[in-house]
Parts: structure tokens; sequence; C-alpha cells
């Protein structure tokens, strides 16, 4: 089964960008986006991100540079919420009017054109029927209509509006909020609201025919007790749901005498089937499993990346004298029939050695 997906638009939705943002040092997230993507991966949604870059078309920067921003994107969510990760990052950096010859396009993948979310739905299996659009500009939610999302426009008051923010549309989004977390309270009340309005609508209807029997039964056995309790009463005639509700209007007005006579033909009520499991329950208990796993993943590369640096100078110095006074001592053995020269040679072996300690301890300080 696909799972649905929040597309989320970058700059001014997930980060603070009033313009061309190139470089990684000055990415800021928006209040609440670390808990908004980490919300939205437990409501079991995939979370991608789909951006136009037209800076690279305009030589601005490169795509590595929207590489590395969209990277440092990733560490700050993790950094405020350990499960807010993003499963995909989509950007289009190509414009019909660019500087670089190479990018000068009218690609379908740039907004309002749902290219971005078409690439990312065919790569990750997305339903997009269930899937939703959030950004701050018309061009998004013309690109989730387009593909078929629902789609909500976020207009901060806390953020400078984009130039893309104040163009005109004609395609309205489904609902317009203020911030990024009342954006995640629309879809979480949908999400959680449709199964429950189903199954309540569903309950009611098989509750009001019972309702009904009980009483019709009722008025008719007070027109006619005594016959009722001579002669059985067929199982059909007696609603599933009597047996359980004889208080509800017939023990106030039916003899005792009567509920007894009926109570043992009636047939035993019926055991309620055992809840279902929600598929989209296990999904998101899956993806918070394998967040945890990809967390344990990453810190068990970073330790093993962080090799123990164990060289110094001072060391690599030690081991240079510690040679010289071996080689000290060897000219001094054989030169063991001149006396003075044999001491003078010793004299010298040992000051090297306590050098080779001195510079030892020296390395260890370091």
């Amino acid at each position: 089964m696909k799972r649905p997906a929040i597309f989320f638009d970058r700059d001014n939705t997930l980060i603070v960008s009033e313009g061309y943002l190139g470089d990684a040092d000055k990415v800021e997230l928006v209040t609440g986006a670390a808990d908004a993507v980490a919300r939205a991966r437990h409501l079991g949604f995939a979370v991608v991100v789909c951006s136009n870059q037209s800076g690279v078309a305009r030589g601005l920067f490169s795509e590595d540079a929207v590489h590395a921003v969209n990277a440092r994107i990733d560490d700050l969510l993790r950094e405020g919420t350990a499960s807010a990760v993003i499963d995909r990052h989509e950007f289009c950096p190509y414009h019909p009017e660019a500087s670089i010859e190479a990018y000068r396009r009218d690609s379908e993948l740039r907004k309002p054109k749902p290219g971005m979310i078409l690439a990312a739905a065919q790569k990750l299996a997305l339903d997009l029927s269930r899937s939703w659009v959030v950004g701050d500009a018309p061009r998004d939610i013309e690109a989730g209509k387009a593909a078929g999302c629902r789609t909500i426009l976020v207009q901060d008051p806390n953020l400078n509006p984009s130039p893309a923010a104040g163009a005109d549309s004609a395609v309205r989004p489904d609902h317009t909020v203020s911030s990024l977390p009342e954006a995640m309270e629309v879809i979480e009340r949908d999400s959680l609201a449709g199964p429950a309005d189903e199954a309540g609508a569903e309950e009611g209807a098989g509750a009001e025919e019972p309702q009904e029997q009980v009483v019709e039964e009722g008025s008719e056995n007070r027109a006619a007790a005594p016959e009722v309790v001579t002669e059985p009463v067929a199982a059909s005639e007696v609603p599933p749901a009597a047996p359980a509700r004889p208080a509800e209007g017939a023990s106030a007005s039916i003899p005792t005498a009567l509920l007894e006579a009926v109570a043992p033909a009636t047939p035993p009520p019926q055991q309620t089937p055992p809840p279902q499991v929600r598929l989209d329950e296990v999904e998101a208990e899956l993806g918070a499993l394998r967040d945890v796993a990809e967390q344990i993943l990453h810190e068990f590369r970073r330790r093993n990346e962080q090799l123990p640096q164990d060289f110094s100078v001072s060391k690599l110095l030690a081991g240079i004298v510690q040679v010289l006074v071996l080689a000290v001592l060897v000219v001094s053995y054989m030169y063991w029939q001149s006396p003075g020269t044999v001491q003078s040679l010793l004299l010298l072996a040992l000051t090297l050695q306590a050098l080779t300690i001195a510079l030892l301890i020296m390395g260890k300080q370091t």
C-alpha cells in the first residue's frame, strides 16, 4: 500500500529566506519546523522538500551549494528533534531567463508545474490523493493542485514575504494558516477525523434499528401481557441487542415475569470483534523504528570517522634521538680499548636518552 506524503516548500516555509540562499552557514529554521517534520512522520507521512532554486540558473551559486544548504537543514532538524528526518530533497535549478545557458529552459520541474512532486511520488511510491503540499507562495498551491494533492498556504506574519508570495493566482488553497504548527494541526485533524467519523456513522446507523424494535415490542407486550407469558417468543422477533438493554424502557413498563419468560429464549449477545489494526498506525511505528535505526547507524559512522590521532612532532623526534643513542652505544663498543673515548660516548648516550624521555613527556602533554 502506497503511503501519503507532505511536500514542504523550503524557503520561507521550513527555513527563513528573503531571497537567494546559497550559504549553508546562514541557514535558520522557521519556528516549529523540526516539530512539524517529526509530527508528519509520526502520522505516517513521508516528508519531501520541493524548492525552486533559480539562483543556480542566475549564476549566484552552484548546485553543490544547494546540496550543502539541504544537508545543513537536515542537521538542524535532527538537532531539534531526532525523528525530524526528510525522506527526499527535490529542487529545480532551471529558469526560462537564466543567465547560464545550460540552465535556460522552461522545465517541468519548476513550480507551479508539478514535476518535482510527480518525480518524488514515483521514486518513493507515494499516494498523491492522500498527500498534502505546504508552502508560502501561490505557485506551491498550483503545483499541489496539479499533482492531485490537498494544499495549505502558510502566511506567517513573523516572516518577510518573498516576491513569489505576492504573485496572483486563480487557484485557491484548501486551507490558509498563519504558522507551520497550525498547518500540521489541520493535517492531523483531517487524518484522524476521517476514519473516526465513518466509524461513528456506521455505529449510529446500526444502533437506530434495535432501539425502534424495542419500543414497538414494548408497546405490543403492554397491550397483551398475559398472552405473551403463555406463548413462547420467537428468537427472530427479539433484536440481538435486547438482552443488553432491558433497562432502557422495558423494565419500567414490562412486568418482571414477562422479562424472565423472554430472557431464556433470547440468543446470547454477540461478541465484539477485535479492533482492527490501522495500516497508517503500523507505518508510523515502523517509520519511528527506522528513524531510530538511522540515528544509531549515523552515530556509528561518526565514531568510525573520528579516529584518534596519536602522531606528534615530539614523538617523532624522540624516536630519532633513540636511534642516535643506539648508534652511540655501538660506537662506544667499538672503542672499548680507549677508556676516555668510551666514557665520553657513554655520557653522550645518557644525555641523548634523557632528551628522549623529555620528548616523550612533551608528546603526552600535547
